[in-house]
């Protein structure tokens, strides 16, 4: 059957009430990119029809803590430091597809702090031919980041707490995932009611990238007057632990 594309407004405009693509990663760091080795997002269809995927890429860099992205085109075609492969997908229902994220920037790049992409992947709507009303559109997208570490990590950061937010200045070279862990000590019933609600936990994860400011608003049952926070580095060769007191 012959596939004919609709335009991407038509895929904003019309509803799904089910939608089951997912990814294995929305923040992926990739430790052996400098020796040449693809990043590898993993996309799952456990749906019954077809999804058509387009992709593009962001360049992510941080100035005066504010987020820049600068998307890849044909005009910025040599500044290219990272492609993807393939850059379209069709995942078939209960199908696997990977996306290869490659770098071809050689020595062009610099490996003394974190490079930072964002990979957008976005769906194509279509319609089949020759069968009425026989139309598929979709609302959804990923836009997970893809990271190639600095050579050697230098993990700086300073940490302030008032009780609800944690901001977290990272002044190194690398991202740092921090840690809140406030399972030890509760009981199994405790444990099982925090699993039972989606809204609760006891242990949260936040990842900063080098150069920016945040402030972290905790929830309420993480929220203590001295609060421990574990430290880590992409790959857990630097782990601090720190208590940090509420101001």
């Amino acid at each position: 059957m012959k596939l004919k594309l609709i335009t991407a407004m038509s895929a904003l405009l019309a509803s799904v009430s089910t939608q089951a693509m997912s990814i294995n990663d929305l923040m992926l760091v990739n430790s052996e990119a400098l020796e040449g080795k693809a990043g590898i997002f993993t996309l799952s269809n456990s749906d019954d029809i077809t999804y058509f995927l387009k992709t593009s890429v962001s360049k992510v860099e941080v100035r005066n803590n504010q987020i820049t992205k600068t998307p890849y085109t044909r005009d910025n075609l040599q500044q290219w430091d990272i492609a993807l492969k393939p850059s379209k997908l069709v995942v078939e229902p209960r199908m696997i597809k990977e996306l290869m994220v490659e770098e071809i920037c050689g020595s062009r790049c610099g490996d003394d702090r974190d490079r930072v992409y964002q990979i957008n992947i976005e769906p194509v709507a279509y319609e089949l031919e020759n069968e009425k009303q026989s139309k598929v559109n979709m609302m959804f997208g990923f836009a997970p980041y893809y990271v190639i570490p600095a050579k050697t990590s230098r993990v700086e950061y300073q940490l302030d707490y008032d009780g609800k937010n944690l901001r977290v200045n990272n002044t190194g070279n690398t991202i740092i995932n921090l840690v809140i862990d406030q399972c030890q000590g509760k009981t199994t019933e405790e444990l099982k009611a925090l699993q039972e609600d989606k809204y609760k936990r006891c242990r949260i994860t936040y990842s900063v990238i080098a150069g920016r400011d945040r402030q972290l608003l905790l929830p309420p049952e993480l929220r203590k007057s001295n609060l421990e926070v574990i430290i880590l580095n992409h790959d857990e060769t630097v782990r601090e632990e720190r208590t940090v007191r509420s101001r």
